[in-house]
């Protein structure tokens, strides 16, 4: 009797043998019959036989389906490989002639003649076409490095980073296949339904549309400039959010700029918060800071004068004076240019100005 594990093939004699223990040493084991041991020899003979052809034959394509002996057996630009069957040469491909005539036709590439779509298709891929008696790209689909590929904007399916096609090449056509989808290129973004990629502005930067201004609070005018109610830092060349009041939070010194008075900075960001310098103080409603000007400093308004004791005074002609000043003009700032008498006037003045 003889059993399936004890089974060798001789390779180079093509014969088999029986190894092993007998069959008493062997319990659990099967045995086979003569005849079906005759059968799993052929089958395993069929095997290797047919796993040779798979190896051997090369792309389906090219096999004519003839059966042969000899390479007269095949038709034209055919050889019969193995004695066996028709195959056709390399740079031919296996094709239908016409209704009544198969046989092997020259691959043809881009621009080249042709006959049947397959000479197209074994080139430059399922996506060509012999179109007009030469092979091209079919309909939605485009050449690159000698193959066709379906062609995808940004934002639609693809497979392979070739499937994204935006036009000839350039920076505004560089698009990859990321995740399954068309991307731009980092810092780029879609324009013109996904057939282009325009790189995002930053500010100061020339732009076409708001979407190309990369980054928060910034418009399109022309230029990439800050929206009304934010601030360009040029240490991070970007656009931050301006504090509306006193003792909001902030981060940056430019935060605070649109509550200073006539001069900058008056305000600045202490602590986390919007406060005004040490030497200016918060007035009006509501409240802004002002840089303190003493009386007889030059000024702009009546808000930046004020005494050491924070009495406020008005700006009249371009100086500062107080209400009501003390005999020492000292008290007010150091210089007496203003004499009482003066001053006097110069009060009367200020509030008749005023009524």
């Amino acid at each position: 009797m003889v059993y399936a594990n004890d089974i060798t093939y001789l390779s180079s004699t093509n014969h088999y043998t029986k190894r092993g223990p007998s069959p008493s040493s062997r319990d659990g084991i099967f045995p086979i019959s003569g005849e079906v041991l005759h059968g799993m020899l052929l089958w395993g003979l069929c095997v290797i036989t047919l796993t040779g052809l798979a190896t051997a034959q090369g792309p389906e394509k090219r096999r004519t389906g003839n059966i042969c002996s000899v390479d007269l057996d095949c038709p034209d630009n055919a050889f019969c490989r193995q004695s066996s069957y028709c195959v056709c040469k390399n740079s031919f491909v296996y094709a239908a002639v016409n209704s009544t005539h198969k046989g092997c036709l020259k691959e043809a590439r881009n621009g080249e003649e042709c006959i049947q779509h397959i000479q197209c298709h074994s080139t430059m891929g399922v996506h060509s076409e012999c179109s007009n008696g030469s092979c091209s790209c079919a309909e939605n689909a485009h050449l690159e490095t000698d193959r066709c590929y379906e062609t995808a904007v940004i934002g639609e399916r693809c497979v392979v980073d070739q499937n994204c096609y935006l036009g000839e090449p350039g920076p505004e056509r560089e698009a990859f296949c990321v995740r399954g989808y068309c991307t731009c290129q980092l810092q780029y973004s879609p324009r013109d339904n996904g057939t282009r990629c325009v790189r995002d502005a930053a500010l100061g930067e020339a732009c076409e549309d708001e979407l190309q201004c990369a980054g928060p609070g910034l418009q399109c005018r022309g230029t990439c400039r800050c929206r009304p109610g934010w601030v360009a830092h040029t240490d991070i060349n970007a656009c931050v959010e301006s504090a509306t009041a006193l003792n909001e939070e902030c981060q940056y010194d430019v935060q605070c700029e649109s509550l200073s008075g006539s001069e900058v900075p008056a305000a600045l960001c202490l602590g986390g918060a919007c406060s005004c310098s040490y030497d200016a103080r918060a007035v009006g409603n509501p409240p802004k800071c002002w840089r303190r000007k003493r009386p007889g400093q030059e000024c702009d308004v009546d808000e930046e004068c004020v005494s050491e004791e924070d009495e406020p005074g008005y700006c009249l002609a371009g100086r500062c004076t107080c209400k009501t000043c003390s005999p020492d003009a000292r008290d007010f700032g150091g210089a007496s240019a203003i004499t009482p008498p003066l001053a006097a006037i110069l009060v009367i003045a200020a509030i008749l100005i005023r009524h």
